[in-house]
C-alpha cells in the first residue's frame, strides 16, 4: 500500500513539475501576483500584529488577559485560562494567528496536545481586519456587510467551543499560568517566530497563485483553494451567507499552512477538516438568520440592487433546527471518541 502511495505522490509531483516547466510564463505571472499580495497585504498587516501577540503571550502581560477572561475561558469553554489570549487574538488578527498562538502556548508548555487540538477545532478565523475591512468595506462597499460576516463566523466559532466543552468534566492544566520571560528576550523570540510564520504564509500564497495561473481553477472553486485571491476576485458570484461559509472554511491554502502545527500536536487532518466544515455550515446558517432580521441591500450579486435576505430559501426556524442538528452531530462524535 505504501509503495502505491509513493508512486501516486511521485506522479503528482512529476505532473506539477511538468506544468511549471511548460507554463513557466503563466507560473511566473501568478507568482508575481501572489508576491504582490503577500508584500502589500500579508506582511504589513499581519507581521506587526503577530509580533505584539506573541510578545504578550511570552511576557507577564498575558496574565492580565488571563484574569479578565478566565471566567469565560474556564467556566464556559472549560479551557485553561492561559488560552484566553490565543482565542481573543485569533478572533482579532485572523487566520492563521489563532493557530500560531496555539502553537506558541504548546511550545511553551502552557497547554498539552489535547487542549491544542480543541483550540484548532474552532480558533481559525478571518479576523477583524480581513473580514470587516477588506471583505466588507473594500470589496462589498459595506461596513455593515463586513460586520455581519464577522459576527456570523465569530458566533459559530464560539458555539463550537461551547458545545464541544461538554465532553470535558475537568480543565487540564487549569492551574498553569504564563511562563513569562524578560521583555528583551521575549521580543527577539517573538520577532523570529512571527517572521517565520509570515514567510510560510507568503510562500503558500505565492505557490497557489502560480498554480492557479496555470490551471485556472473555476471561479466558484477558487475560494476553496486560496481564500484571499478567491474572495477578492470572485466575491460577486456569492451571496453573503455563502461568503460567510467560505470565510469560515478558510481555504486549503490556509489548511496547508497549518499542517506543521497539526502534525506537531498529533491531530489528524480529517479531524481538522471536519471542524472547518462544521464551522462553515454554522456560519452560513447564522448569517442567514441575521439577514432575516436585519435585511441588507447590496449591489454586488447582480447588476440589479437586491435585498440579500430575499435570496434565502431556508426560514429561521429551520435554520435553528439545522444548527441544533449540527450540535447533535458534535455531541455524538465527541461521545464516540470518549468511549474509544
Amino acid at each position: 500500500m505504501k509503495i502505491k502511495k509513493d508512486y501516486i505522490e511521485l506522479f503528482i509531483l512529476g505532473l506539477m513539475t511538468f506544468l511549471f516547466v511548460c507554463f513557466s510564463l503563466d507560473a511566473k505571472n501568478g507568482a508575481k501576483n501572489g508576491l504582490a499580495l503577500a508584500e502589500g497585504v500579508i506582511v504589513p498587516s499581519l507581521l506587526p500584529l503577530l509580533i505584539i501577540f506573541n510578545l504578550t503571550i511570552k511576557t507577564g502581560a498575558g496574565t492580565v488577559i488571563e484574569k479578565l477572561f478566565s471566567p469565560v475561558t474556564e467556566k464556559i469553554f472549560r479551557l485553561p485560562k492561559s488560552t484566553s489570549s490565543s482565542i481573543i487574538f485569533g478572533l482579532i488578527g485572523g487566520y492563521p494567528t489563532g493557530a500560531i498562538l496555539t502553537n506558541t502556548l504548546y511550545d511553551n508548555g502552557d497547554i498539552d496536545n489535547e487542549t491544542a487540538k480543541r483550540l484548532l477545532r474552532f480558533n481559525v478565523n478571518g479576523g477583524i481586519g480581513f473580514i470587516i475591512t477588506a471583505v466588507g468595506t473594500v470589496m462589498l462597499k459595506s461596513e455593515k456587510a463586513g460586520l455581519i460576516l464577522f459576527i456570523s463566523t465569530t458566533i459559530s466559532s464560539l458555539l463550537i467551543a461551547f458545545i464541544s466543552s461538554f465532553r470535558y468534566d475537568k480543565i487540564k492544566h487549569s492551574d498553569i499560568s504564563y511562563i513569562s520571560i524578560p521583555i528583551g528576550e521575549a521580543l527577539n523570540e517573538s520577532v523570529e517566530v512571527s517572521i517565520k510564520s509570515v514567510l510560510n504564509i507568503s510562500a503558500y500564497i505565492i505557490f497557489f497563485s502560480a498554480l492557479n495561473e496555470m490551471i485556472s481553477f473555476p471561479q466558484r472553486i477558487m475560494p476553496f483553494v486560496e481564500i484571499t485571491n478567491g474572495i477578492v476576485n470572485n466575491h460577486k458570484l456569492f451571496s453573503l451567507p455563502e461568503i460567510a461559509f467560505l470565510l469560515a472554511f478558510a481555504g486549503f491554502c490556509i489548511h496547508f499552512q497549518l499542517l506543521t502545527i497539526i502534525k506537531k500536536i498529533e491531530m489528524k487532518y480529517f479531524d481538522f477538516l471536519f471542524w472547518r466544515i462544521i464551522h462553515a455550515l454554522l456560519s452560513f446558517l447564522i448569517c442567514k438568520i441575521i439577514l432575516h432580521f436585519f435585511p441588507l441591500k447590496l449591489a454586488v450579486f447582480s447588476n440589479v440592487t437586491q435585498i440579500v435576505s430575499e435570496v434565502s430559501y431556508i426560514n429561521p426556524t429551520l435554520s435553528i433546527l439545522m444548527i441544533l442538528g449540527c450540535a447533535v452531530i458534535i455531541f455524538d462524535i465527541e461521545g464516540k471518541k470518549k468511549k474509544c
